[in-house]
């Protein structure tokens, strides 16, 4: 993905971080099952149109077609921002797909978020980012508690029982809103909002947001972009609504 060349089996394990050897025996078990196509005489590997095929199918199974890409591009669209999705990998976030727009972040600016859904700040939990609590509006208190002992159990946050009050109140707010703004300080602007994103025969939970630096300097921009990005995801809900109902019937 980041060279987008045929590669050699060292060079793929040292951009995947893992032993040689591992890297070895997954690259012949994929091009054994045809997922890679492999040169004997240059030792390279490279993705066959397999891959393609088959995702293809997924993304139509799973994701309904390209759905998934025209509401990016839609709220790319409406807002000018540059669109991210995110997905919960157990005590995980990750970014997963970005469709860029005018709104980016400064050279010389490079922002770190957590990578957990969780974390342990200023003496209580709170979400990991603004698109970590999106995420956690679409779970039930219950399953957010879980979600931080066993964050607390990786390491992550103080030993022993801590509250989780500030945390599931925090996810409520959103629940209630249906949408998170991150705000680095009280004095900064918004630089992101993050949205819940439904997703059919999902079984994690994921979020749609704008990103920026900033995106706004006044509370109309943020009306204003809240309401362009709350009409994108009403139209991309009714779509799953309506298809649905035409498979029901």
């Amino acid at each position: 993905m980041n060279a987008g060349v045929p590669a050699r089996t060292i060079e793929i394990s040292e951009a995947l971080g893992i032993p040689n050897s591992s890297a070895d025996e997954i690259l012949r078990t994929l091009a054994a099952t045809g997922y890679l196509t492999y040169n004997q005489a240059t030792k390279l590997y490279a993705p066959s149109y397999k891959i393609v095929a088959n995702a293809s199918s997924i993304e139509q199974s799973f994701f309904g077609g390209g759905q998934i890409g025209e509401i990016m591009e839609d709220m790319r669209r409406e807002t000018g921002a540059s669109v991210f999705v995110t997905q919960q990998n157990d005590c995980w976030s990750e970014s997963i797909a970005e469709t860029l727009g005018d709104w980016k972040a400064s050279p010389d600016v490079a922002p770190s978020y957590h990578d957990q859904m969780v974390c342990f700040e200023r003496n209580s939990w709170r979400p990991g980012t603004n698109f970590a609590a999106a995420m956690l509006a679409q779970q039930s208190n219950v399953d957010i508690i879980q979600l931080a002992t066993r964050t607390q159990r990786l390491g992550f946050g103080p030993k022993g029982p801590t509250l989780m009050k500030h945390l599931v109140d925090r996810i409520a707010q959103t629940r209630n809103r249906g949408f998170s703004i991150c705000r680095r300080s009280r004095s900064q602007p918004v630089d992101s909002i993050a949205m819940p994103l439904r997703v059919p025969h999902g079984v994690a939970s994921y979020a749609i947001g704008v990103v920026g630096d900033p995106l706004f300097s006044s509370d109309n921009d943020v009306r204003q972009m809240l309401s362009g990005m709350q009409s994108v995801i009403f139209r991309y809900n009714d779509g799953i609504r309506r298809s649905k109902t035409i498979s029901i019937q």
